[in-house]
């Protein structure tokens, strides 16, 4: 984390969530014109000349609200405040202003900490015949902005630099970082995981599928090594997605694995594997991205599923396309092996990486074919022999290799599996999607 947090504050649909996709230049927080989109807060880095600070995207927080999830966004509204160093307070520059804006502002108050005041959409006709009032109501200098069309953000950041004045950020080394893609279907537990993994109350933890909409990347060092998780909130099924905020985090969360380097599928062990989670075990193998599955509320099974050989038939039939995915027993509950899962990441990124030995592969190579020949190929009604000529690693991270043949055309998927498998079986590449090119010689 920087030095400086620094929060936006302001009732929902107000702009936050825009206002900080244009701070931190890519689209991380869902926009959508739905009051309490946001339900997460997020956290990302902004730099600005010679300076840099973090910056936090809270979520649309609808004070007197009973139900259950409007006391979780609350307890950690209240964390966030407590929290910060400073606030960014906005209000909406098209609508009047509210009971919501007055008790938001109070609270923030309240802190004694710096506020920078903002109105957002500037540019429309209702701002232009009350600006008095907005006036009236911060009582102090405010920033006019549209972040929508960018503008008033150099004076924004220029106000923030001066409030703060910031220090040049301490950047900490790190080996190497791990990003690490914590997916699976609604509700199976992936925000409890989470907040077990980062040792906080992160995320909003609700029995109601769908509860945690943006994707949340968050670090932690763990031995001297960094990792990054994302939690994206899990894929629907097309049938299920509804609502406009809905497709706009599934395409995130696709967007996601293209950033990952490992892929975290949990599973609820009370269902078990779904179709869904093959789609998702397929995108990230499409990218390169190797897999371990969490079996979570492994503490609510019965005894007679709580054993290896139940769970390698149930996961091996279910993603029998894929080459013997690892998969490990937790519970968020209970924190049951969580402390493995940091370990089994590790293992799969050094395993991802690894380069392998030229002299070493071509000789394993020639065991494989030598071993179990390649079923002769049928051409210009002839049945000819493929032959093998020798293999490289062309990549790693993920893991690819090129073989020289005599009719690359005619390579059968089956022996094409039997060689992944022996290199995967060989070189330590479980869950780690391998591909081999054929080349003519």
């Amino acid at each position: 984390m920087s030095k400086f947090q620094i929060t936006l504050i302001g009732r929902p649909n107000v702009g936050k969530s825009t206002l900080f996709n244009r701070l931190v230049k890519e689209q991380k927080a869902v926009v959508a014109k739905i009051p309490g989109v946001t339900r997460d807060y997020q956290v990302e880095k902004v730099h600005w000349k010679k300076f840099g600070f973090d910056l936090v995207d809270t979520s649309g927080f609808e004070m007197g609200k009973k139900d259950f999830l409007s006391t979780e966004v609350q307890k950690q509204y209240e964390t966030v405040l407590n929290a910060s160093d400073g606030f960014i307070f906005m209000c909406d520059g098209q609508t009047a202003l509210t009971q919501l804006d007055q008790e938001l502002l109070s609270k923030i108050r309240h802190q004694n900490k710096p506020i920078i005041f903002t109105v957002n959409k500037v540019d429309t006709r209702y701002f232009k015949e009350h600006e008095k009032e907005y006036s009236e109501f911060l009582n102090q200098p405010f920033i006019p902005m549209a972040a929508e069309k960018n503008e008033g953000m150099h004076r924004l950041l220029n106000t923030i630099e001066k409030s703060f004045a910031l220090p040049q950020e301490e950047k900490k080394k790190y080996h190497r970082e791990i990003r690490v893609a914590l997916m699976g279907r609604p509700n199976v537990g992936k925000s409890t995981l989470m907040n077990c993994l980062l040792g906080q109350d992160r995320m909003i933890v609700s029995p109601i599928a769908g509860t945690t909409r943006d994707t949340i990347d968050e670090s932690v060092e763990v031995d001297h090594q960094r990792y990054v998780f994302i939690d994206t909130a899990g894929l629907r099924k097309k049938s299920k997605v509804h609502e406009k905020v809905e497709k706009l985090s599934t395409l995130k969360a696709i967007e996601t694995l293209d950033q990952a380097d490992v892929l975290l599928l949990v599973l609820d062990a009370l269902e078990g594997p779904r179709e869904q989670d093959q789609k998702i075990v397929s995108l990230a193998w499409d990218r390169g991205v190797g897999v371990v599955i969490l079996i979570n509320k492994w503490d609510l099974l019965p005894e007679e599923k709580k054993t290896n050989l139940y769970w390698q038939r149930q996961i091996g039939h279910a993603f029998r396309h894929f080459d013997k995915i690892p998969f490990i027993f937790v519970s968020g509950k209970d924190r049951r092996n969580i402390q493995d899962i940091f370990k089994l990441a590790l293992q799969m990124k050094l395993f991802s990486e690894q380069v392998i030995d030229g002299n070493k592969l071509k000789e394993n190579f020639q065991m494989w074919v030598g071993k179990t020949p390649h079923p002769r190929v049928a051409r210009f009604g002839y049945r000819n022999q493929m032959r093998f000529f020798d293999i490289r690693q062309s990549h790693n991270a993920p893991p690819k290799f090129e073989v020289h043949v005599n009719m690359p055309q005619g390579i059968a998927k089956a022996y094409d599996r039997y060689l992944k498998n022996q290199i995967r079986q060989t070189h330590g590449y479980w869950g780690i999607p391998v591909e081999i090119h054929y080349k003519k010689k």
